[in-house]
């Protein structure tokens, strides 16, 4: 589309409307990482592509994790805009300034190489395991065995869920036989390759490995009063929420999030 001008000029008046409209999205397009824990890094990724086939002009990535902490520093520091964690903030993290949303709560559990063929805990059984009084996986109905305890740095967001919600795991002494881990892949790459080895996470991480999950005592990830669980929460800074980030914060709030939320096992806040 062009008019004549004076003097028999062409001017591209709709070249140079359609040019600015291009430059005007290219400019709003953003690209955003949310960095942090591997706790619920699964249902994170679920909601960025949920945001994304609405919000196609911008990008969400999700790192590797960094744990909680790691997370919280990135953000505090200004090297990214959004985070991801597993619990809350520490009052020594507190003068970060970091807002802290909420957005899922999700199942932490116990999972295990998958030549152990235990299908189920009790409370009392997991305790009895991870303090070092059971050893033989044997002596839980399975085949004799040598139990191989791996557990998560202390501080670590999932062994903090499981001490806050799993009865009498806070006041438990773990064993100085366990195996420390301190990442979610790591535990999970662990977990696969090693014999008669039990560990805990994010449910929604076991559905990608290969492990066994345990009930404990007889209920399943899914059921309601599951006993042990996290909360998965977005942080930022307040002066940092536009543009794409408010854009994605606002979309925690939607129909839309709910469903990718409990499309990837866990439900919203």
């Amino acid at each position: 589309m062009f008019t004549l001008c004076q003097k028999g000029a062409r001017c591209f008046i709709g070249s140079a409307i359609l040019g600015l409209m291009a430059t005007a999205t290219s400019v709003r397009a953003e690209s955003v990482d949310i960095v942090g824990t591997g706790d619920g890094m699964v249902i994170m990724q679920g909601l960025a592509d949920a945001f994304k086939k609405h919000n196609s002009e911008h990008t969400i990535t999700i790192p590797q994790s960094v744990g909680s902490s790691g997370g919280i520093k990135a953000v505090g520091q200004g090297h990214y805009l959004l985070g991801r964690v597993a619990r809350t903030i520490k009052d020594k993290e507190k003068p970060y300034g970091l807002e802290y949303l909420p957005i899922a709560r999700f199942p932490v559990v116990f999972f295990v190489n998958p030549d152990v063929d235990v299908t189920n805990l009790s409370v009392q059984q997991v305790l009895d395991i991870y303090s070092g009084k059971i050893t033989d996986w044997k002596q839980v109905g399975g085949r004799d065995g040598r139990v191989r305890v791996v557990r998560r740095e202390d501080g670590d967001s999932s062994l903090n869920n499981l001490r806050n919600t799993l009865p009498g795991f806070k006041e438990l002494v773990i064993t100085p036989l366990s195996k420390t881990t301190h990442l979610t892949q790591e535990t999970f790459e662990l977990i696969e390759t090693k014999s008669g080895t039990i560990g805990f996470g994010p449910y929604s991480g076991t559905l990608a490995a290969n492990v066994r999950v345990l009930n404990i005592d007889h209920k399943k990830p899914t059921d309601a009063d599951y006993p042990s669980f996290g909360v998965l929460a977005l942080i930022f800074k307040p002066e940092n929420r536009q543009g794409v980030v408010a854009d994605f914060i606002d979309f925690m709030d939607s129909d839309k999030a709910a469903q990718a939320i409990k499309d990837n096992h866990a439900t919203p806040f």
